[in-house]
């Protein structure tokens, strides 16, 4: 929807810089092309770039309340009609449509307790007027993303790592810890650490709080709570649940003064949203969906279900040369390296989309929510077992898994999900790093991070607990990508599989509702939504926007890039050179794709941003 800077000082005697802010703000014209705004009273300053969607002719941002609280707001609050409903019997007076001016009065009338009311994907930054407090907020999940950096005078936020100057020069320092952690897992975030040394971000469900004393950042939702709302005591009741959920997200997603339309991938997440959108509305749904040149069996699928509920349909079909260019003008944007392939397809996608609608409905969070990941979830399963049978005296099966995956770390629960969850082994970043970076590598840092999660859910099983760390782990990098491709075209990407009430209801259904060994992915996703799915969609495994590697690295652009990497002089410091050349030889000998692929995107990141 938006993007915005700002800066908090704590020393009267040092004045904001509005220009450098406004200098700041123009880095994040793509998230906002439709309007501008800024307040400061000198010692506190925002600028807002905005994306009209809700109230185009007011909702002007930063906005001040009469109590003279001020707020720079950036996503949706999908539950405004019933919080402006309360709000206005408790003597609170509108004088917009807007969500935002319906947040503010939140804050106004309940304080920092109105944030656990919201049910919707935000980022903000709020200052108390009174209380001479700012605070920074984010979601439960962290669909919208929100980066701080603390200084000598207080402290500085933005909606992207893009809204800092430095980020392109050299003057900006890496953290070497952050970059391993990318490559392990093709993101660096583990407790708020960013790829920059002194630049974090505020993690999902959390909330920073400054004052003049200083600042403090504290969980203002614990996701821990979600396990103890007691599931449907029966199948049919579940069934009903879930329709009306899911009903009501989209009912609310869709909601908007501009065109919104939906990402459809072919598979079922995106079918389902296609079937109850085209369910609640006269006119036919637009639909959008892509393919590499060559790779177009996503097209067959997505055709069929548009043609289905009689959609209004565009594909694009883009060249590897498009698909690489897209990527880097993608990385300079978003000023970090892409986790995943179908990121650069989201984007180009995301332009071609952002000709007709504002916003797009997506399937993301279905995965995490109704058990998508087969393959990890069957290791994750299997080790779950295996464990239990040694607490009972049987290491059978666990000395069986050791055996099949010597690879997998059995030795504790937070070591083996992270080696179930890397791109490269042990033995592989071993090869891969130069001796320098080798000693930058603390596994013990990330175990540490992993058992931290896992023991919010100590009440639960052990399989559980992994399912719930994939959604809240894996799931807020998948939306934080998702957003960086979409908002770079100037375009806002909605996901109705992450609505409050859903993931309520669902998140902590036994794991055997929503995963079973051998099975197809989503197995109650599948059996609630059946009627909304054509015959071809119904048994077709997951797929979202693929994308074959080989077939990209092979094409004549991709040989190009690949043998740029080889010569990267920025990586030779990072790399052992001998595997860099493995990695990024032409005829794929000695290739793992995805290894390659986060090689990749970090050296076109380390070209454009760190000049």
């Amino acid at each position: 929807m938006c993007g915005f800077v700002g800066e908090y000082l704590t020393d009267d005697a040092v004045r904001l810089d509005s220009e450098r802010l406004t200098e700041r703000a123009d880095r994040l014209r793509h998230r906002g092309p439709d309007a501008r705004g800024s307040w400061s009273n000198g010692h506190v300053g925002m600028q807002h770039v905005r994306l009209k969607l809700l109230d185009p002719e007011h909702g002007l941002q930063p906005m001040r309340s009469e109590r003279g609280t001020v707020l720079s707001f950036n996503g949706e609050i999908y539950n405004n009609v019933e919080l402006r409903a309360e709000l206005t019997v408790r003597g609170c007076r509108f004088a917009t449509r807007s969500d935002t001016e319906v947040l503010l009065a939140a804050y106004d009338h309940w304080g920092e307790l109105a944030w656990e009311r919201l049910n919707g994907m935000f980022a903000f930054a709020l200052y108390d007027a009174v209380r001479e407090k700012l605070f920074l907020v984010r979601d439960r999940l962290g669909i919208k993303p929100l980066f701080y950096r603390l200084t000598g005078q207080g402290v500085e936020f933005g909606s992207e790592p893009g809204a800092w100057e430095w980020a392109r020069s050299e003057s900006a320092v890496l953290e070497p810890e952050s970059i391993i952690h990318f490559l392990r897992f093709a993101q660096p975030v583990f407790d708020g650490a960013t790829l920059y040394r002194d630049r974090r971000t505020l993690e999902p469900g959390s909330q920073l709080i400054a004052d003049r004393g200083g600042y403090t950042v504290t969980r203002w939702h614990r996701p821990e709570a979600e396990c103890a709302i007691r599931p449907p005591e029966s199948e049919t009741s579940l069934r009903g649940y879930l329709r009306h959920f899911l009903h009501l997200a989209v009912g609310r997603q869709m909601i908007a003064d501009a065109p919104v339309g939906v990402f459809l991938s072919g598979g079922i997440d995106s079918a389902i949203l296609v079937g109850l959108l085209a369910q609640m509305r006269s006119e036919p749904p637009a639909t959008y969906t892509i393919a590499l040149e060559g790779d177009t069996e996503e097209l067959l699928t997505a055709r069929a279900i548009a043609s289905h509920w009689r959609c209004r349909h565009r594909e694009v079909i883009v060249t590897a040369e498009e698909f690489f260019q897209g990527m880097a003008e993608l990385i300079a944007i978003r000023q970090l390296p892409l986790s995943y392939p179908n990121e650069v397809l989201i984007y180009l996608l995301a332009k071609r989309a952002a000709a007709e609608v504002k916003a797009v409905l997506t399937g993301e969070g279905a995965d995490e929510l109704f058990g998508g990941y087969t393959k990890i979830l069957e290791l994750l399963d299997r080790y779950a077992r295996a464990k239990n049978a040694a607490s009972q005296g049987d290491s059978l099966l666990l000395q069986s898994l050791h055996r099949q995956w010597p690879h997998l770390d059995t030795t504790s629960d937070a070591g083996y999900f992270a080696s179930a969850y890397s791109w490269f082994t042990h033995d592989d970043l071993r090869a891969l790093l130069a001796d320098s970076w080798w000693a930058e590598w603390r596994p013990e840092r990330e175990t540490h991070a992993i058992q931290t999660m896992l023991d919010l859910f100590a009440a639960e099983p052990l399989f559980h607990r992994y399912i719930m760390l994939l959604e809240y782990l894996h799931l807020p990098n998948l939306l934080a990508r998702l957003d960086g491709a979409t908002m770079a075209a100037s375009l806002e990407g909605r996901v109705p599989y992450t609505d409050s009430d859903l993931i309520r209801c669902v998140a902590c259904l036994p794991p055997d509702w929503k995963y079973r060994t051998g099975h197809a992915d989503k197995p109650l996703l599948r059996s609630v939504f059946s009627d909304l799915l054509p015959p071809v969609v119904r048994e077709r495994p997951k797929r979202a926007f693929h994308i074959s590697l080989e077939r990209l690295f092979a094409s004549s652009a991709g040989l190009k890039y690949l043998s740029e990497v080889r010569e990267n002089r920025r990586l030779w410091g990072i790399v052992n050179r001998s595997r860099l050349q493995a990695l990024t030889d032409g005829n794929g000998s000695d290739r793992n794709s995805l290894q390659t692929w986060l090689v990749l995107s970090l050296s076109l990141w380390l070209n454009r941003n760190i000049l």
